[in-house]
């Protein structure tokens, strides 16, 4: 799984002055971008016709071209680029994201049969440490300056996803054994994402990390990031050496009855009309399936608890998300220039916020310890307080305020995404369900980020006047605080209505 949202976060100021574009525009980028997430169906109807290497491919080719095709126009001062193009490019980059996940979900289904779902919501937490990783290339190629150059994002965001995901089709290529010990072993991969997180955090503000050569550090990081990889390769070898002492004892076992005659109780011509009247019934079956579907997805959109749970999911991870577009914006117009440190930051809280959610589901999976709608709503009430603490314009309310927001935004899009069915019957058609929840990633990046962009610059004939000081953006945190509060209030009222269903009467 990967994540490159924190592009815009770093290369918002790069991409706007080599466009000559507004903040209005950047915007819209961003929601294109987002948008092309929406069309995983694709990906998803191509996996039953296409083989997994094949899907792998396809995402690898747009993102390389998405982002790739906008690194040398920006490196090489290309001009041939319309506004209108860039957004197709910025669709592209996002929809590569849903062709790269489309082939780990089937790498993980295949692979594994006890713990699909919790091996994939440990997977997409690395995605949060994206931002950490790429800061530490970017040092580490450059050095460490004042003004870092942020087209490098671009080209990591290019090259990045290739070399890992081609790595990954060779290996994927060898037939490994299943993992019998899912159970175990989860636990044990649970100690290496925290030690991982951990080190992440300590590597970005401990002493001795931060003397040492930026090529250094990164180095050991990717050593560290590395090093599930490392264990699982292992692992693996250890289950296809027993796998192979296994299938030489069966075979040997079955040697004395391979010649045993084997006979045939149908004729090839009732096996004809076997054959032909499953046909029928199985296109009659699959006719009433759709009328079906069709028929509770208009029930699944009338539903209240899914209206109330689309808003809150836009008040809430959505907002946050714009918050972390717009890093870098909001870093420069409080007089703060150390953006990718507060981006690494961000990063590190927001893998935190994964993880931990996953930890949780984990171990209270058959436990009533709190119902996943308490759980939201918890995660929910200190986001508010953190956007209206960033009216404040110190330093220290910003990493607070930056770090509460990454944390719960992660944490709540991992809990709604893992555990829908705890808000609302969507049992039938998961996948239209969730493709139709993920549209308020777009709408709400349009609509917040609107009005962010309108406060951020006053356009007056044509002529943009930038906006500085805490007078521009403080009315943007008072309505995001607000519009966040309302999603709190939401929350609660979804747990009250999901606590009276399931209360004995």
């Amino acid at each position: 799984m990967i994540g490159t949202r924190f592009v815009y976060s770093a290369c918002s100021k790069l991409i706007r002055q080599h466009y000559g574009i507004s903040r209005l525009q950047l915007n819209n980028l961003i929601v294109a971008s987002e948008s092309g997430r929406l069309f995983e169906f694709f990906a998803t109807s191509a996996s039953d016709y296409l083989p997994p290497w094949m899907i792998l491919l396809i995402g690898l080719v747009f993102g390389s071209v998405g982002y790739g095709v906008q690194y040398f126009c920006i490196t090489y001062q290309f001009t041939f680029l319309s506004f209108w193009q860039t957004l197709l490019l910025n669709f592209l980059a996002g929809n590569s994201i849903c062709w790269i996940n489309s082939y780990c979900d089937l790498v993980v289904f295949r692979v594994f049969n006890h713990t699909r779902y919790s091996i994939t919501a440990v997977t997409s937490s690395y995605s949060g440490l994206t931002g950490k990783i790429y800061t530490s290339l970017v040092e580490g190629i450059q050095g460490r300056k004042s003004s870092p150059n942020t087209r490098i994002y671009f080209l990591l965001s290019c090259l990045a996803p290739s070399v890992i995901g081609l790595f990954v089709a060779v290996l994927n290529c060898l037939e490994l054994a299943e993992f019998t010990e899912e159970t175990k072993m989860l636990p044990f991969v649970f100690v290496i994402n925290i030690a991982t997180g951990v080190y992440a955090a300590i590597e970005s503000i401990a002493q001795p990390f931060t003397q040492m050569s930026a090529q250094l550090r990164v180095v050991s990081l990717v050593l560290v990031v590395m090093l599930p990889i490392v264990v699982t390769f292992f692992m693996a070898a250890n289950q296809l050496a027993l796998s192979k002492i296994w299938d030489s004892q069966v075979i040997s076992e079955d040697s004395s009855v391979e010649n045993e005659p084997k006979t045939k109780g149908v004729s090839s011509q009732g096996l004809k009309i076997t054959i032909e009247d499953q046909k029928r019934e199985g296109n009659e079956k699959e006719a009433e399936m759709i009328l079906n579907a069709g028929e509770k997805n208009y029930k699944f959109l009338k539903s209240v608890n899914f209206w109330l749970f689309y808003l809150m999911n836009i008040c809430g991870a959505t907002l946050g998300m714009v918050y972390l577009n717009n890093l870098q914006i909001i870093s420069e117009l409080k007089g703060y220039h150390e953006t990718l440190f507060l981006l690494a930051t961000s990063s590190i809280f927001g893998f935190f916020g994964r993880i931990i959610s996953v930890i949780f589901i984990w171990y209270t999976r058959e436990k009533s310890i709190i119902s996943k709608p308490a759980l939201v709503m918890l995660i929910m009430i200190p986001m508010p307080m953190a956007f209206f603490l960033l009216i404040s314009n110190s330093k220290i309310c910003l990493y607070i305020s930056t770090g509460i927001i990454a944390t719960g935004s992660a944490a709540m899009s991992t809990v709604t995404a893992s555990s829908t069915s705890d808000f609302f019957s969507s049992s039938d058609s998961v996948f239209i369900h969730e493709t139709i929840i993920s549209s308020n990633i777009p709408i709400g990046t349009l609509v917040f980020g609107y009005l962010a962009a309108l406060s951020y610059e006053k356009e007056d004939g044509g002529d943009s006047q930038m906006c500085i000081g805490l007078e521009c953006h403080q009315l943007t945190f008072v309505i995001w605080g607000s519009v966040c509060s309302m999603g709190t209030i939401i929350s609660f009222i979804l747990y009250l209505r999901k606590r009276r269903k399931h209360s004995p009467k």
